[in-house]
């Protein structure tokens, strides 16, 4: 029922007109820290540079929760291990462009050989040689990421192993 025109009503309850909202402009990245699809060529590459990922720290949680399955060799450091898998497959989802995902970590986990059950001495003493303070030096871990080329990240982490670099 509609309220008559001589009971006052609280500038709170009248109704207002509608205003229509305009329709958004298309979006284009402009701020500094975003890669166009056509200047991704353009960016600076080259050694110890690296490779922008969106959302690469999920990488960081996934391996965590994958390497704490896993069984380490004597002398090997949980916290190693976890930035050398984040870091691996971090470098694979940005090779694809595209944020890291748990196969990333699996492909991670099977390049540095930690899902086999008879891994060759030479391999587990390359392996700890490689991944051994990789969550302390920052070179370290650029160098490790640097051996890895193209071809070995577009590989399926069935055909992934340390041969491969």
């Amino acid at each position: 029922m509609t309220q008559p025109d001589y009971v006052p009503v609280a500038s709170g309850s009248q109704l207002r007109e509608v205003e229509p909202l305009a329709i958004p402009e298309s979006w284009t990245p402009t701020r500094p820290s975003e890669l166009a699809p056509l200047k991704v060529s353009a960016v600076e590459q080259g050694k110890m540079l690296g490779t922008p990922s969106p959302d690469s720290g999920f990488a960081l949680k996934l391996a965590r929760i994958r390497v704490h399955k896993l069984e380490l060799a004597e002398g090997e450091h949980l916290e190693d291990v976890e930035r050398a898998v984040s870091a691996i497959a971090i470098k694979r989802a940005s090779f694809f462009s595209r944020a890291p995902v748990i196969y990333d970590v699996d492909f991670a986990v099977a390049l540095l050989g930690y899902g086999e059950v008879d891994i060759p001495p030479e391999v587990l003493e390359h392996r700890k040689a490689v991944v051994s303070g990789v969550s302390h030096d920052y070179f370290k871990m650029r160098h490790l990421l640097e051996a890895i080329g193209p071809e070995t990240l577009a590989a399926t982490s069935v055909e992934a192993d340390l041969s491969l670099w």
